[in-house]
């Protein structure tokens, strides 16, 4: 071989095409990262929108759990507010046969403004943001709807709640679709 066809490099067309060639690896791969970026932070709003309304869920049952509780049997009543977007729940948590209004004896919930919000004595606690659809229903002890008008539940009525159920979606930022729950829960009847 001489030396001359040894040394002789690349041509301009030769690096013009390597070039090209290597920019449209670089593009196809900011595609891939930029698409693969995008699913990955739309499947963590999702797993966050399905956290917040299970939290919500699991606060609720918890709520519902010590309303009522009354170990100096005083009476004290499980619900003393019921409303389609709201609901109050009272229990004597120490035991001194009263229900002190402004500690964790008085717990209520509200859905408001695209947000789903847990009041414990005076004190705001927001368990959800972007609400879209969050609603109570109320039931008797053979699991008929009991209605409850904007104005709330009669109180002559609240003594036949037994059961509730919160509807609640939640819509993650960025999302379109919402994360949807729906929970039946149980009254304490006796103390």
């Amino acid at each position: 071989m001489s030396r001359r066809a040894w040394s002789r490099g690349f041509s301009l067309v030769e690096l013009l095409v390597g070039t090209v060639l290597g920019l449209l690896v670089v593009a196809t791969l900011t595609t891939t990262v930029g698409t693969g970026a995008r699913l990955l932070a739309g499947a963590g709003a999702r797993g966050e929108g399905e956290d917040t309304t299970q939290l919500a869920v699991e606060a609720l049952t918890f709520d519902l759990r010590r309303a009522g509780f009354d170990p100096a049997a005083t009476g004290v009543a499980p619900l003393t507010a019921a409303g389609p977007d709201r609901l109050a729940l009272a229990a004597d948590l120490d035991g001194d046969g009263a229900v002190d209004p402004t500690s964790e004896e008085t717990v209520g919930w509200s859905c408001a403004a695209g947000k789903l919000s847990r009041l414990v004595g005076r004190q705001s606690m927001p368990m959800a943001d972007g609400v879209g659809r969050c609603a109570f229903r109320y039931l008797d002890a053979a699991g008929r709807s009991i209605a409850a008008p904007p104005g709330g539940v009669a109180a002559a009525d609240l003594g036949r709640v037994r059961a509730l159920a919160l509807d609640v979606a939640v819509i993650p930022p960025g999302l379109h679709a919402a994360a949807v729950r729906t929970a039946l829960l149980a009254l304490r009847t006796r103390p």
